[in-house]
């Protein structure tokens, strides 16, 4: 039997990158062939790292991941003095990124979007595996920020942070469409028309839509 050849961190390096580009382009239905041509190794290479199609898929959602936790900055929320600020701010930040990693974006967003490509087993392994990232993420933003609210004694603290968490993912949404429609508009000044949607967002979460 033959001696197994050493990893070459270079090219397991070059399959990963590549991998992040075609399945964030075309989703699991990426040919590795292409993907293999892309990182500049055989076919046989890609199988030898990752054994299989699946397999690479996952590890490139992890690379994905990975990317995208070392360069992101969280101070971006924390550091910000109340919560229009912070989304805001946060949005126009996550904007930015996705501009700069456009296919580890396109890669998570198809994971979160439940690709129909993937096979059902492995759909339901990386979107959890993403989802606890997401999740811990989101956590670490709304934890900071309830902190800093002065919270009716009776709210269930938790209850609160679950109510923040979606209302501000739904908000950014809003707030990115507009981003995306506006790329020249690059400071806070100039974003006069956003920011006075998203205080009506905010005066509703503090004050509620029913008359008293």
């Amino acid at each position: 039997m033959g001696k197994r050849l050493p990893r070459d961190p270079q090219k397991e390096k070059a399959i990963l990158a590549a991998s992040v580009v075609a399945f964030g382009t075309d989703g699991f239905r990426a040919s590795t062939d292409e993907i293999a041509e892309m990182a500049g190794v055989s076919k046989g290479s890609v199988f030898r790292y990752f054994d299989n199609k699946k397999k690479l898929y996952v590890a490139a959602v992890h690379q994905a991941m990975d990317t995208l936790i070392s360069v992101v900055d969280f101070n971006v929320w924390t550091d910000s003095d109340d919560l229009i600020d912070m989304i805001i701010r946060a949005t126009k930040y996550k904007t930015e990124l996705s501009h700069k990693y456009p296919h580890e974006f396109a890669l998570l967003t198809r994971v979160y979007a439940h690709d129909i490509n993937i096979p059902e087993q492995l759909r339901n392994e990386v979107f959890s595996t993403f989802n606890k990232w997401a999740e811990q993420t989101q956590n670490t933003i709304v934890n900071s920020v309830v902190d800093k609210l002065d919270l009716r004694p009776e709210l269930n603290k938790e209850i609160a942070k679950n109510y923040l968490s979606v209302t501000i993912q739904a908000i950014s949404k809003r707030i990115q469409i507009y981003f995306e429609k506006h790329p020249e508009i690059k400071r806070i000044e100039d974003m006069t028309d956003i920011i006075s949607e998203v205080k009506s967002y905010m005066d509703i979460i503090e004050y509620g839509i029913v008359k008293k």
